[in-house]
């Protein structure tokens, strides 16, 4: 299961929205000119999630909940929607948000609050990472 799941993560696409556009993030791919340029200024972001908790479907009501919670925390955060979307299709899309300028250890901090396995991390003038969390150690 867990070697499924990792491949999941890395096959998914990352979208974010900015003034109206869609970028598409892939992991270990070039970032998109106008993204690459947000996280530059910032130095660091990240792609997270509150939904679905250690990949366990929940209804739409309830991940769009865990979502505000999380929402409320980063507002002090320049913040964009994003979304991950898999290559199976069976699984819906996870609405997510694009945090600039948030510290690896506060990502990491956020990602197993809300049990996540992993979360993607941008720094500057690097392609987009996937970053497993301690839980993840526990599958």
């Amino acid at each position: 299961m867990k070697s499924e799941l990792e491949k999941a993560y890395l096959d998914t696409t990352y979208l974010v929205f900015v003034d109206g556009e869609k970028y598409d993030i892939k992991i270990e791919k070039p970032l998109p000119p106008v993204i690459q340029k947000l996280v530059n200024k910032e130095r660091t972001a990240v792609i997270l999630t509150a939904w679905n908790p250690r990949s366990q479907a929940l209804s739409l009501p309830d991940n769009k909940s865990r979502n505000n919670e999380l929402n409320l925390k980063i507002k002090n955060y320049t913040v964009f929607n994003a979304v991950g979307q898999g290559e199976e299709l069976s699984w819906p899309a996870e609405e997510s948000f694009f945090i600039l300028g948030i510290e690896k250890n506060q990502a990491d901090i956020l990602a197993v609050e809300y049990e996540q396995y992993a979360y993607v991390w941008l720094e500057s003038e690097k392609p987009a990472s996937l970053i497993f969390t301690h839980i993840w150690q526990s599958l």
